[in-house]
């Protein structure tokens, strides 16, 4: 007579809720379990819920060779189909990502076209899994990738999802790229949509537009500049894209620089495009975050996490040498000039006072001062070097390069616009309509003006003026590091024929120094996610940056910086000062 096999729990399947339950299991057993699922609490006790997806459900398996579970027969039969599926979708995709093995070429591109070999690859890939993130460097002709998807059997009809300065371009790329009907939406107020395969939609009309793109009539969604979404369900893009997601199949983001602050960004980005993949937001913070950040949701393995998204097919990404491109773009030089404070003495008194409540005043008062500080600081130091920053520029327009400037606050563009008044500038920030930025960037490829004013977080996806110019000049800087590359990647992509030069002028006043500073650890977030294993420096512990800057700056105006002892935020008080 066969002994019976022992068991150390129960294991069930919560079709409702997508959950595998597990029940009733020893203590022993329940370290184990928590040891190969960090997303479970060590301090919770049984039962435990894991999201019922085929990785979880392969990891499981595994686990139950070693500690057997009571389970229903259709239960057992669920886990192993999850299972054996995990592991044949990998097996397909690693075929797909061979190097020896042979793209797959799919017509339907207009006569002449072509898409590249590593471009096929991600159809393909696409194809495989349904959901991806796309994040090949700047330049690689991601634009290109996303409309492929529209030679996919069975994704059409499709939305593309684009920047509002960008719908035109995308639908000018389209009818040149491939042979499909495109249709760009008008206004945020829905209208009876003309037949069409493509449909491009801005991000600011996706709140207006969530009941129609959800009703389950497109098969396919790209995100272009998916980084948009990076506050998940907080915005109302971010709550719109999130229901229109959920009535999609093929689900698409393409981005070169997921992550502007910290990793939580890639949570609320991965979750929109593969719900579960990183498990519930507080099993990611859990598993993968530090704990002892404010809430900012800092990853404490930024290359683990990027391992591990590759391993899943969550992630593709393909630098230029992998594509056998070389990067144009020159080691990054900084100019250091002298403060021009007279400029900025009105604005002082006032930022003492802010820096003094961002350091001593209550959670909430604290908060709205630090913004405001932060928002000052970062005007008074582009203005206290304004017009260095355009002595510069000119000098090397003078000499017959044409230069592309990036700044952010309106006063120093005031400032540039009166220093730079005798040179032809074109201008392409906030304040201009898409129409209007349109006709100047072409005016600047046509070599009517010398240079382009480019807000710092206004020109993403921009194409066609690495034709023209290769040198790029940050009058202003900002925060995030990320923000800086996609900028120089307006000139450093496909096409560029020249050498990219790119000028950080800089100074010792203000913000610019602990900005400065402060690039480390958000380089190390969005680089160990994006290229896991590549190091370029060490990363730093996370400071607060708006009390950094704060004491830096009452201690060179001669204020005492005062002592205080932080307390823990509350619950309800937990704001990001991002």
């Amino acid at each position: 007579m066969t002994a019976a096999m022992r068991t150390y729990g129960r294991l069930s399947y919560e079709a409702k809720f997508d959950q595998w339950l597990i029940e009733a299991i020893e203590p022993h057993v329940a370290i184990r379990l928590k040891q190969l699922f960090p997303r479970i609490s060590k301090n919770r006790s049984a039962p435990f819920r894991l999201q019922g997806t085929s990785d979880v459900a392969a990891d499981l398996e595994w686990f139950l060779t070693r500690y057997p579970m009571d389970m229903i027969g259709d239960d057992r039969q669920r886990l192993n189909n999850q299972s054996q599926r995990f592991f044949n979708d990998q097996a397909e995709a690693e075929r797909i990502l061979a190097p020896s093995a042979k793209p797959r070429y799919r017509v339907g591109l207009m006569p002449g076209q072509i898409q590249r070999d590593y471009q096929a690859v991600a159809t393909s890939l696409i194809e495989q899994v349904h959901s991806l993130m796309l994040i090949d460097d700047i330049g690689l002709g991601k634009t290109y990738e996303g409309l492929s998807v529209g030679l996919i059997p069975g994704a059409l009809p499709m939305v593309v999802v684009v920047e509002p300065h960008l719908q035109e371009q995308w639908a000018e790329k389209a009818a040149s790229y491939i042979d499909l009907r495109i249709h760009s939406v008008k206004g945020t107020k829905p209208y009876s949509l003309p037949d069409a395969d493509i449909y491009i939609v801005k991000y600011t009309q996706l709140a207006g537009w969530v009941d129609v793109l959800s009703q389950g009539w497109v098969n396919a969604i790209v995100f272009d500049e998916v980084q948009q979404l990076r506050r998940g369900t907080e915005s109302a893009k971010g709550a719109a894209a999130a229901s229109i997601c959920a009535a999609i199949d093929i689900r698409v983001g393409m981005t070169a620089t997921t992550i502007y602050n910290y990793g939580i960004e890639i949570f609320n980005i991965a979750d929109m495009i593969r719900p579960g993949c990183l498990g519930t937001k507080a099993e990611f913070q859990r598993e993968w975050c530090t704990t002892d950040n404010q809430g900012k949701g800092i990853v404490k393995d930024p290359d683990a996490l990027g391992m591990y998204l590759r391993e899943i097919h969550m992630v593709l990404r393909r630098s230029k040498a992998d594509v056998g491109q070389e990067a144009r773009q020159l080691k990054p030089d900084l100019q250091w000039v002298e403060p021009n404070q007279k400029l900025v003495k009105d604005n002082e008194e006032l930022a003492v006072s802010l820096a003094m409540t961002a350091l001593t005043g209550d959670f909430k008062s604290a908060g709205l001062a630090a913004r405001d500080f932060d928002m000052k600081m970062r005007e008074m130091t582009g203005i206290a070097k304004a017009r260095a920053v355009a002595a510069y520029v000119k000098m090397v327009a003078e000499s017959g390069q044409k230069v592309l400037l990036f700044g952010w606050h309106r006063e120093v563009y005031r400032i540039w616009a009166e220093e730079l008044a005798d040179l032809n500038v074109v201008w392409y920030t906030g304040s201009e309509s898409p129409a209007q930025k349109a006709k100047n960037k072409q005016a600047f490829i046509d070599g009517e003006a010398d240079v382009m004013v480019m807000s710092l977080r206004s020109g993403a996806g921009t194409d066609g003026i690495q034709h023209c110019c290769s040198t790029v000049i940050f009058g202003e800087l900002d925060w995030s590091p990320q923000i800086h590359k996609q900028c120089v990647g307006r000139l450093d992509r496909d096409g560029q024929l020249e050498e990219v030069f790119v000028i950080y002028i800089v100074t010792n006043y203000g913000s610019d120094p602990i900005i400065i500073d402060m690039q480390g650890l958000k380089s190390g977030q969005n680089q160990g996610i994006t290229d896991p294993g590549k190091k370029e420096g060490d990363y730093q512990q996370a400071p607060d940056r708006i009390k950094t800057l704060a004491k830096a700056y009452l201690k060179a105006q001669g204020v005492k910086v005062p002592e205080r002892q932080d307390r823990a935020p509350s619950a309800g008080e937990q704001v990001a000062l991002l």
